[in-house]
């Protein structure tokens, strides 16, 4: 006789794509930041007569404070939070990479740098790969539903959040046997009135109604070619500048890892990915007359290729020097996305926005 075990899994919180995301961006904050308190005061050391206190132990309170939160408290308050903590933590234990790479403990390792970039960069791939893995299930909907019921116990139930609750039970078998009760629970619950939009909500509001109506300018064309034929032109100075100096044999000590003779392959792989993303520049660059939204999401691929591949080089051969760069990308790709979104919302908000009352300008 065969006995199976039912399968028992624990259901996915539908917030925790965003939730791992505020853990990476508080982790990724965190390294950066010591870097830079470092970088600033040239590097002292805590205590005198061999007591140095590692950023190791401060990742690890961080992390046990996190792990703390989530096992003494209810709710969906705590979450962020303890999010955030656990990405400080994680940031100062990740910082000390070089130590534990290293015979010598060697906190300066020059490659350590590339090393966490790409710890992050994987982290991040990881985080898109779970967020279009599987939609919910009906459990996990139920689940959630009833755990954003819980807030109401202690007067923090939103109007916001009551609509999204029963939003999750509008995608649920209307079988189910547990529909009904969680649903009936939901109306019978007091939610506080509908707050105020969030500041970045109202942000992003007047910048995508401002650049809807700054879309109707021809002009627009041009700023946007201009930015991206200038990164183009910076980041084939980049390959250009690599190639001569694979070419010579005395090459300057900050070009060079320490114990590494021969960089070829680090130079290879940062003219190969650069090249591709100024190819694809260039391809957007052709459409943006026709097709504003491929354009953008041929420069959005570009950034995307700078970002996650040529950087993870770059930081190899330049240490923490290579994050300006990346915070230019960074920022470039924000400023696509926002136009990516604000073109795929086109069809229902232009009108509202560009009819005005017989004036043909915003109302």
């Amino acid at each position: 006789m065969t006995w199976r075990l039912p399968r028992a899994r624990a259901p996915r919180n539908a917030e925790f794509v965003s939730l791992l995301e505020s853990f990476l961006i508080a982790a990724i904050a965190t390294v950066l930041t010591i870097r830079t308190q470092l970088w600033l005061t040239h590097y002292p050391q805590l205590g005198g007569r061999g007591l140095h206190i590692a950023h190791l132990l401060y990742g690890g309170i961080f992390m046990a404070i996190a792990i703390g939160i989530l096992l003494m408290f209810l709710g969906r308050g705590p979450r962020r939070p303890a999010a955030l903590l656990g990405g400080v933590g994680f940031g100062f234990f990740i910082d000390e990479l070089g130590k534990f790479v290293t015979a010598d403990n060697n906190y300066f390792f020059k490659p350590a740098a590339g090393v966490i970039y790409f710890i992050f960069i994987v982290i991040f791939l990881i985080i898109r790969r779970l967020a279009r893995a599987r939609p919910l299930s009906d459990e996990e909907r139920l689940a959630n539903a009833v755990y954003l019921a819980i807030d109401a116990a202690h007067g923090r139930l939103h109007e916001r959040e009551r609509a999204r609750a029963v939003a999750l039970l509008g995608e649920v078998d209307a079988r189910d046997p547990l529909l009904g009760p969680v649903r009936d629970l939901l109306r019978q619950l007091h939610a506080l009135p509908q707050p105020a939009p969030r500041f970045y909500e109202r942000w992003g509001e007047r910048l995508r109604a401002f650049y809807l109506r700054v879309a109707q300018w021809a002009g627009l064309r041009i700023v946007i070619m201009t930015v991206f034929i200038v990164w183009a032109i910076l980041r084939m100075g980049v390959v250009v500048g690599t190639v001569l100096t694979a070419g010579v044999a005395d090459v300057p000590r900050g070009v060079r890892l320490e114990s590494y003779d021969d960089l070829s392959f680090v130079n290879v792989a940062i003219t190969v990915c650069t090249t591709v993303s100024v190819a694809l520049v260039a391809v957007g660059l052709t459409r943006l007359r026709h097709d504003r939204l491929a354009a953008y999401r041929d420069f959005e691929r570009a950034l995307l290729v700078s970002i996650l591949l040529t950087h993870v080089f770059v930081f190899v051969k330049s240490q923490f020097g290579a994050v300006f760069g990346l915070g230019l990308d960074i920022a470039l790709l924000l400023g696509v996305r926002a136009m990516i979104h604000a073109e795929e919302g086109r069809p229902d908000k232009v009108p509202a926005l560009i009819e005005g009352p017989g004036t043909g300008v915003p109302a």
